[in-house]
């Protein structure tokens, strides 16, 4: 999260209503990112803020946050990669983790293989592939493909993304294609699904976008 925004706010002496005419983020999404209510602001937002604070991100980036990004970090600088992790182990579905079978991000120890990265995908230093388990993406994707994702665009309606959750001492990530988005919560839904799900966004730890699936980035 970036809670530390209100202190490193008050510390340069700008109010909230400063910093939203200043960002063009409205003052009630600043309060929620101070707050914590907002886990995953879009990166869009945080950059605005950044940049009106002449600050980085990471400076208002709380260390939990940090921690947590390590495991998607690629293992190269940009435009010089070779190599992404690749999270290929399997999350079966249980009592604990209903939402289908997923794969696992081992946030102390990161990626255990590494992949090629494709070219597509030189701009960004967080880049990652993960494994699709299950069948609720056929046949848009098949059980056992690698999908590439990048954590940070903006998610838009119509991309497919991986929903991140908080399990234990470890991510467990999903595939699912973006039906609604909303400051506090996010539509899901699969190829053959007709109702879509709601997730509030404190029930998530993150959304990231899939590309390279020929379907809305390319």
């Amino acid at each position: 999260m970036y809670t530390k925004l209100y202190e490193v706010r008050r510390n340069l002496n700008v109010t909230q209503g400063e910093l939203a005419e200043l960002s063009k983020v409205s003052q009630s999404q600043i309060s929620k990112i101070e707050k914590g209510s907002v886990k995953t602001p879009s990166h869009d937002k945080l950059v605005r803020i950044a940049e009106a604070l002449g600050i980085s991100i990471h400076d208002f980036m709380d260390e939990q946050v940090e921690r947590i990004k390590t495991p998607f970090k690629a293992f190269n600088t940009v435009g010089n990669a070779v190599f992404i992790p690749l999270h290929n182990e399997k999350q079966m579905m249980n009592q604990n983790f209903p939402h289908g079978d997923g794969f696992v991000v081992r946030v102390q120890q990161g990626a255990p293989t590494q992949i090629k990265k494709p070219s597509f995908l030189e701009y960004s230093e967080e880049a990652y592939a993960a494994t699709n388990y299950g069948q609720a993406m056929q046949p848009r994707y098949k059980q056992g493909d690698t999908l590439f994702v990048d954590p940070t665009l903006d998610v838009i309606v119509g991309d497919d993304v991986v929903l991140l959750f908080d399990y234990k001492d470890k991510l467990i990530g999903i595939f699912r294609e973006v039906a609604e988005i909303a400051d506090d919560y996010i539509m899901v839904k699969t190829p053959s699904m007709n109702n879509p799900i709601k997730f509030h966004r404190s029930d998530l730890h993150a959304v990231h976008v899939v590309v390279g699936s020929q379907r809305n980035r390319s």
